[in-house]
């Protein structure tokens, strides 16, 4: 792969994922909405709950593919053969683990019904074990077929099912008042849109292999499996320390500590911090770590340009590409924090300062660790799991002081916040200072200056207008 073409399938694997994350969340709200107001409060909660749970045990059954694949799959594409053994296996290995999990679900299914005494609803418990099978099988083929470039390819087919699915589900709702009817018309098509998409993304499979085949390169099978399962296992290890601060687990932590009314708070308004994140990680996706890998493999080009400055060049215009993503929606959400009480035509602040700070924490926390993101997926691409392991020290310290020391109580819940926030950005601070030190990787602060002078401008003009409107 040329230089130019990774710069034009980067490109282009953001901007699919920028589409398929735009519609995807447009046809969610409103199907969120409108649910919420033809389901009775019992079987919205039912909904809500049941797919939250679904994707919190995927996060947790990752077993470090979202970062490993987009490395160890392009490598083993250098041989046809090796290439077809090893996706087989991984699609085999995560399918029994779900299988396994799907058939714990349905046992659990039995004795939840029983004991909240929703026997009558058993029915959607089992349709959510089904979903849990299928919308784990397709995370492995998002993954896999992103691994590739082939964002395009896979987010073009969801974007056509994601339509179709909620054409049908929107007309069910005009036509539908029995609240349960409308919960089970949901689930099932759910249920089919996922399954139709699991077979089409199999059957494509052989496209696949035959467009990303390299050759047959002798490459060293048992070690590289052996490097792959090593990598995963450190990148599980790495994501299920940060799924400690994380908002599913900081919900039930803050239930403890400072009652349901302060974690509800929390939720709701991390939960809107999260939308303003998962913007940016839905667009970059794993085109990082593969942006990053190929750029390893470019050695020379007919201008002798040497690899290692190829790589600096490519590391510093991602943390632009993110940058230009961020930066303006950190402009956005300071302008909201200060006009907050006037765009919700609320006079009384007392009423809405604490949520807002709440907000403002963790979403400006959030942008500035996806901007210093890149760092991390240099030390991963480049194996340096020493360096990996320091950085995440004195987070991991931060949480133990947290959970054994009793100290949270006393800083209260935004401070407990803060403190949670500042210990993971440490993580960031600590690889770039590592990076700059040992690869002469240097940040890039003209661009990023151009971005906050211009995101500036547009902030002063804003908030101009807003005077001009009083």
């Amino acid at each position: 792969m040329t230089k130019k073409q990774l710069k034009e399938k980067f490109s282009q694997g953001i901007k699919w994922n920028a589409i398929l994350f735009g519609l995807y969340k447009i046809i969610s709200i409103i199907s969120t909405i409108l649910l919420f107001k033809k389901l009775t409060i019992a079987d919205f909660s039912l909904w809500t709950n049941i797919f939250g749970t679904i994707y919190l045990t995927l996060l947790w059954l990752d077993f470090g593919f979202r970062k490993s694949l987009p490395l160890y799959c392009p490598q083993f594409s250098k041989n046809k053969n090796i290439m077809q053994k090893f996706i087989k296996y991984i699609i085999i290995f995560q399918t029994i683990i779900l299988l396994i999990f799907t058939i714990i679900f349905i046992f659990f299914s039995g004795y939840i019904t029983n004991k909240f005494n929703i026997e009558n609803k058993i029915e959607i418990f089992y349709l959510g074990c089904a979903m849990f099978f299928t919308e784990g099988i397709l995370s492995i083929f998002k993954l896999i077929y992103h691994s590739y470039f082939k964002q395009k390819q896979f987010n073009s087919l969801m974007s056509i099912i994601v339509i179709f699915k909620s054409t049908i589900l929107f007309s069910f709702i005009l036509a539908i008042t029995k609240s349960y009817t409308l919960l089970k018309i949901a689930f099932i098509l759910e249920l089919f849109a996922s399954f139709l998409s699991v077979a089409i993304c199999l059957k494509s499979l052989k496209g696949l292999y035959n467009h990303n085949n390299q050759g047959n390169s002798e490459i060293i099978h048992k070690n590289l499996t052996a490097e792959f399962v090593f990598h995963s296992g450190i990148m599980w290890i790495n994501n299920n320390l940060k799924s400690f601060s994380e908002r599913n687990f900081t919900i039930l932590f803050f239930t403890y500590l400072f009652g349901p009314l302060q974690a509800n708070l929390f939720k709701i308004t991390s939960d809107s911090a999260l939308l303003l994140q998962r913007i940016t990680v839905k667009t970059i996706g794993t085109t990082d770590t593969s942006l990053l890998f190929y750029a390893q493999t470019i050695k020379y080009d007919k201008n002798n340009f040497v690899q290692n400055t190829f790589v600096q060049n490519t590391f510093e215009n991602l943390i632009t590409q993110i940058s230009r993503i961020c930066i303006p929606l950190f402009g956005i959400i300071t302008f909201m924090v200060f006009n907050f009480n006037y765009l919700l035509n609320n006079k009384n602040s007392s009423k809405t300062f604490f949520d807002i700070n709440i907000f403002f924490i963790i979403s400006i926390f959030y942008l500035f660790e996806s901007i210093l993101s890149p760092y991390e997926r240099l030390l991963e691409v480049k194996r340096k799991y020493i360096i990996l392991t320091f950085s995440y020290l004195p987070y991991v310290l931060a949480i133990f002081c947290l959970a054994f020391f009793k100290i949270t109580a006393a800083l209260g819940i935004i401070s407990t916040i803060l403190f949670i926030q500042m210990s993971r950005l440490l993580i960031y601070f600590i690889m770039l200072i590592i990076v700059r030190k040992k690869y002469n990787f240097h940040f890039p602060i003209k661009n990023v200056s151009k971005i906050i002078f211009y995101t500036f401008i547009l902030f002063i003009f804003a908030s101009s207008l807003k005077y001009l409107l009083l």
